[in-house]
């Protein structure tokens, strides 16, 4: 029979292999690390709730990327100035490496316009997140310092999901596009 949380806890059983295996224990420990890295950061002259953005840190990579090989001064965050962040890698290499682990890896086949809307999908979420001025972690982050425009940003992902989800439904009911 398998033991809770608590009774583990309890117990004193709760090791570093039975802990990665409870979602709760993981999430609170990456809370915990993300808030002592933000501290870093603003402690560095990084801005506000800037550790863990993938949509920012993707724009000021790309940024850095343009304005070293054309000579333009596109805006980067200043923290980002001296250390190129590389969030967005580290979330898919962090992914496909877990999938591949866990054997839950599949290349996807379908038709080329599910791909096109999964484009323009992905293209609408990063100019959402930057119109925003955050992507949801930092969203988050900015609610967590009392910023109420993140408030509705975070209610705003949620309504897309939403709509998103009751999209995805009705075309497998359906049978696919």
């Amino acid at each position: 029979m398998k033991e809770n949380i608590v009774e583990i806890v309890n117990k004193g059983k709760l090791g570093f292999s039975k802990g990665i295996k409870i979602p709760a224990v993981v999430g609170l420990s990456i809370g915990f690390l993300a808030a002592f890295v933000q501290a870093l950061i603003i402690s560095a002259g990084g801005p506000e709730a800037y550790g863990f953005c993938v949509a920012c840190h993707t724009r000021d990579f790309t940024n850095a990327i343009v304005n070293a090989f054309t000579g333009q001064s596109l805006g980067i965050a200043p923290v980002a100035g001296t250390a190129i962040s590389l969030t967005f890698i580290g979330v898919i290499l962090g992914g496909y490496l877990s999938a591949k682990k866990y054997k839950e890896f599949k290349v996807k086949k379908g038709k080329p316009l599910m791909y096109i809307i999964y484009l323009i999908g992905g293209i609408a979420v990063m100019n959402f997140s930057l119109l925003l001025g955050a992507c949801p972690y930092r969203a988050a982050l900015r609610f967590a310092y009392g910023d109420m425009i993140a408030l509705i940003g975070i209610v705003s992902i949620a309504g897309g999901v939403a709509v998103g989800v009751v999209l995805l439904k009705y075309y497998m009911n359906k049978g696919g596009i």
